[in-house]
């Protein structure tokens, strides 16, 4: 029986990966397998096309695993691409070897795991979001209290949330159409994980404030409610002043500073 050495996978159902009606490029599906057929890989290099991949901070994501090594990708969205992946592909099992990837490829080669070096040859700290966990070297950041024992699973923080206020998801993850939805989400848990307050407190204020709007009629979308439910509570906590967020708006709207993404 042949032994594959390989084997390519393909994010082509993920959360984000080729969902052009959310803004993302389409995923060539028909190429990348229309080469691995054509270039007879079938018993050497196996081919899956299918869901998420886990990194899902980045669109069209492929991995390879050859020989026990493992490469990530992301932005696999057009031909040249593909054609430059299985290139390096046939130069693997030409060379009986792992061989670094091309350049053609290396603006699109990331780190998928904190056991994985970086392309860059840059330290690894994903670490340093762990609960918990140190600040980076050099870093001003006030490191978490200590809390034995305890893991902070933001899905699981949002999950006993139901009706109106339940956060909205596709095929079961969770879902933002923008990036500062994301970003908003991610502060409000990173808070609650540095004992800021009490997650019972920010669920009670957004159900409120989604009842509250919604009676009023007023426009907009489930996350600038949680926005708003977000402002108020770190008012109520003495970390932010109103006026510091009416200015910081306003710098943004009269492009005083810049987008961060």
């Amino acid at each position: 029986m042949p032994r594959t050495r390989g084997h390519l996978f393909v994010c082509a159902d993920g959360c984000c990966c080729g969902r052009t009606a959310d803004g993302f490029s389409p995923v060539p599906r028909e190429r990348f397998h229309a080469e691995w057929e054509r270039r007879n890989l079938r018993n050497r290099v196996h081919l899956t096309i299918g869901g998420c991949l886990g990194p899902c901070a980045l669109a069209n994501v492929v991995m390879l695993v050859f020989d026990g090594r493992q490469a990530f990708f992301h932005s696999i969205d057009d031909e040249a691409p593909v054609l430059a992946l299985y290139d390096w592909i046939e130069r693997l099992l030409a060379a009986d070897a792992w061989l670094p990837p091309p350049p053609s490829l290396a603006e699109r080669h990331f780190t998928g795991s904190t056991w994985e070096p970086r392309p860059d040859g840059q330290p690894v700290n994903d670490r340093h979001l762990r609960p918990g966990a140190p600040p980076l070297a050099g870093s001003r950041a006030v490191p978490a209290p200590e809390r034995p024992g305890r893991e902070v699973n933001p899905d699981r923080l949002v999950a006993p949330i139901e009706g109106p206020a339940a956060m909205p998801r596709r095929n079961g993850e969770l879902l933002f159409e923008a990036p500062w939805e994301s970003r908003v989400f991610g502060m409000a848990v990173a808070l609650q994980d540095r004992l800021a307050w009490d997650w019972r407190e920010f669920q009670g204020r957004l159900i409120a404030e989604i009842a509250a709007a919604d009676g009023r009629g007023e426009p907009g979308g489930y996350y600038e409610r949680w926005l708003r439910a977000f402002e108020l509570l770190l008012a109520e906590k003495g970390l932010l002043r109103r006026e510091d967020l009416d200015e910081r708006t306003e710098e943004f709207e009269f492009d005083e500073r810049d987008e961060v993404f």
